[in-house]
């Protein structure tokens, strides 16, 4: 999988864990508690009673509380107390809802509005017409004790619903996956709930024997038709439905879960490496005469694909074309303390043609015959540069690969059957996860929560397959394995000042191919380091002036050419954050709610 593809994955699995954020209110505030009690008449009438905590963490004009009403439905002797602040109301009439829009001040001549750090409980009480419903068999009440439209979550809440007669009645919560609890006791439904997230609703509903209320009931619907067994079969079908999604919901829980080992059987199944009969402590010369990209492709790293070359590959190639005479070190003085560096062509007689390309890409940033790496940076900065620059590097990468490390090459060094492997459990893995949380938010049921949980835990599972490097899920064969373990033996060699000390090459010649290996292999500093003080005795000596490769080290070039990558990605890198939103991608905007 290439890395748009990866990038394409990932980014799709962080709008599904975006989208389950909930919203920013304009008023920063909670609602810890909240009292509902509910009196049902033998008329048809409810007498609803509200009591409302509010937190509120910043300043804020007031609340509101909407009810929404069906046909022939109306509230009807409201009083609205407020304590905790001073208050006034107005009543909003809207198609199918009454707004109370409640008035919050901090002073009794009411022109301050309430401060950070105020809590106030609202009061609410109302006759509610047209809530109860009469059919020819039995009497309902289908009433939302807390309703699914507030913009915030509520911390706890109690709710009481009083019957006209104490006899026992059938009784349901909804939905079924809610976790409050119901208790009947002397005509009173008990309602208790550790508390009801945005966006979720407590209902009770009840049916209530005909005897129950009087012969004149104006206040209630009248529906002519028999109602009993049509709820109950209703009820029982939603909580079964409930009670299935409920169990698949955690029988795919254990399921991602247990499916998270299979990245470990991946492993031990094919990326254990092979042992190998070499006991070498150090290799005190490099293992093969390979070109330094060859070597930089066949080392596995962080973050780096087996077979893929990086930006070392890159630089130790043109610390190789120098130390071969193909290409010739310049600098001049730039200012008082600095300098300019430069690389000239010498020849192209006898280059492959991985090294043609890489000389034809830097000859862009050619000045009066000369390539200036000063230039190159300017031109990086242009965003078609750097973009340009980047796509010869990447065709550069592939070429050389195609040539030197085709898929029949590479199969005799390494093993990428577990890689594949792991890449086609991290795509599933997404495209599970992506479904059952999307399942989980849409389809609420018990337990709903803990599956998105999970879901988001497969997806990062499924993402860390993905973007890991080969080296993980696949192994080095048995060649492959023996030929890295000597060179990971030389680069210890290499990083190991004293043993170099004591074992030093014979000429600067050496000296160099060591310092081109050790650029592939990351650890070119090092062997800088030691030429300046094992070879020069320090830069008094006049006598590295003579050696193109170590004065390309010592003027900066080798950092140059890291530096232009750097330079190329975040020109890129800033172009894109310029681009043109789409429909609905603008600034401001947004919503409200409380005021």
């Amino acid at each position: 999988m290439n890395f748009k593809n990866k990038a394409l994955a990932i980014l799709l699995i962080l709008i599904f864990c975006l989208s389950v954020l909930p919203a920013v209110s304009a008023v920063d505030y909670s609602i810890p508690y909240a009292n509902v009690d509910i009196q049902v008449y033998d008329d048809g009438l409810i007498n609803v009673y509200e009591e409302i905590d509010y937190h509120f963490d910043s300043s804020a004009n007031g609340v509101y509380r909407d009810i929404p009403l069906k046909r022939n439905q109306s509230v009807e002797n409201l009083h609205v107390y407020v304590e905790g602040a001073y208050s006034e109301y107005q009543i909003i009439n809207q198609d199918g809802m009454e707004r109370i829009k409640i008035y919050l001040y901090r002073d009794a001549a009411k022109t301050k509005k309430i401060q950070a750090g105020t809590d106030v409980k609202v009061y609410l009480q109302y006759d509610f017409t047209h809530v109860v419903k009469i059919y020819n068999d039995v009497g309902e009440l289908q009433y939302k004790v807390w309703g699914d439209e507030w913009e915030e979550d509520l911390g706890a809440l109690d709710a009481v619903i009083r019957f006209p007669d104490d006899k026992k009645l059938e009784y349901w919560i909804n939905p079924a996956y809610s976790d409050a609890q119901a208790k009947w006791s002397n005509g009173t439904l008990s309602i208790t709930s550790d508390g009801v997230s945005e966006g979720s609703y407590v209902e009770a509903r009840a049916l209530i024997p005909l005897e129950e209320f009087s012969s004149s009931t104006p206040y209630a619907q009248h529906i002519n038709k028999n109602a009993g067994d049509e709820i109950r079969s209703m009820q029982k079908s939603d909580a079964d439905t409930q009670t299935l999604l409920s169990t698949v919901g955690s029988i795919v829980n254990y399921l991602m879960v247990a499916l998270c080992a299979i990245p470990l059987a991946i492993y031990y199944r094919f990326g254990r490496e092979p042992k190998t009969d070499y006991q070498g402590i150090y290799e005190h010369e490099p293992p093969t005469n390979d070109p330094p990209a060859f070597v930089n492709a066949l080392m596995s790293g962080f973050g780096k694909n087996v077979g893929d070359l990086d930006q070392k590959a890159f630089q130790a190639t043109i610390m190789d074309l120098i130390n071969r005479g193909k290409l010739g070190v310049d600098s001049e003085e730039d200012t008082e303390f600095t300098k300019t560096t430069f690389l000239t062509v010498k020849s192209t007689d006898g280059l492959e043609r991985y090294e043609k390309e890489l000389i034809d890409l830097l000859r862009t940033y050619e000045l009066n015959g000369r390539i200036s790496f000063s230039y190159m940076q300017d031109c990086l900065r242009e965003e078609y540069q750097a973009r340009a620059y980047q796509d010869r590097y990447n065709t550069w990468c592939q070429n050389f690969k195609n040539d030197y490390l085709p898929d029949e090459t590479l199969s005799e060094y390494f093993d990428q059957t577990g890689s594949d492997y792991m890449m086609y459990f991290g795509i599933g893995a997404l495209i599970l996860a992506i479904i059952v949380g999307a399942l989980s938010i849409f389809l609420h049921f018990r337990g709903s929560f803990i599956t998105t949980i999970v879901a988001v835990f497969f997806a990062i599972v499924g993402i860390g397959c993905l973007i890991m490097p080969s080296g993980i899920g696949g192994k080095y064969t048995l060649k492959g394995k023996l030929y890295t373990e000597r060179w990971e033996k030389f680069k210890k060699f290499l990083k190991d000042y004293s043993l170099i000390k004591e074992h030093p090459p014979e000429s600067i010649a050496i000296w160099n191919k060591y310092l081109v290996y050790a650029t592939a292999l990351g650890v070119a500093d090092q062997v800088y380091k030691a030429m300046k003080l094992h070879v020069y005795g320090g830069l008094d000596n006049p006598n590295y002036t003579a050696n193109d490769l170590f004065m390309f080290y010592y003027l900066g070039g080798y950092n140059h050419v890291n530096s232009s990558f750097a330079t190329a990605s975040s020109t890129i890198s800033a172009a894109n954050n310029d681009s043109i939103g789409g429909i609905g991608g603008g600034s401001g905007g947004g919503g409200g709610g409380a005021f």
